[in-house]
């Protein structure tokens, strides 16, 4: 009877090791075919992208990318109030003139974050932890995605939506 159950446990031992050593890596790694593991990104077909004129995301460097600290300026010409969420963001990347949308590890907006607004004519800098929503990205063309809404009557709900874009490449 011992000898039935010690081998019992080693043959469940054994698939359990076979079994963790064989689980996908859900970090966003080197892919060959983009195609085969994301979504083609809506953004540019179904859904507009930079379509303002007056409000504009930028990359603040790019030398010596740390996705932990991702820089990006901010700069509203308008005479609008925007108002956006500092977390909540995407990441695609290109493959052969196509986007793809980047699985998120972490959902930004589980987080219980107050919106935040960039005023009319100001500038500001918006800092983004991309590795902690994305992990490690492998070398490649990718691109931010970023939402803004504006407020003609928040009484009403009357509200506008925009997707502002930033691409950057990391080596």
């Amino acid at each position: 009877m011992k000898k039935i159950i010690c081998m019992f446990l080693t043959l469940l031992l054994s698939v359990c090791i076979v079994g963790c050593s064989q689980a996908k890596d859900s970090d966003n790694h080197v892919v060959q075919d983009y195609s085969e593991e994301y979504e083609v990104s809506p953004y540019g077909s179904e859904e507009a992208l930079d379509t303002l004129g007056d409000l504009k995301i930028s990359m603040s460097t790019e030398k010596d990318l740390d996705l932990k600290h991702l820089s990006f300026l901010i700069e509203n010409t308008s005479d609008k109030e925007y108002q956006y969420s500092p977390d909540y963001f995407e990441i695609e990347a290109e493959q052969s003139g196509t986007w793809y949308q980047l699985k998120q590890l972490d959902d930004p907006s589980k987080s219980n974050e107050k919106d935040c607004f960039i005023k009319p004519n100001e500038r500001l800098t918006l800092e983004i932890d991309v590795k902690s929503f994305y992990g490690e990205l492998p070398a490649g063309h990718y691109r931010l995605i970023k939402q803004f809404t504006f407020f003609e009557s928040e009484r009403d709900w009357d509200y506008d939506t925009y997707n502002l874009s930033c691409e950057f490449t990391i080596r």
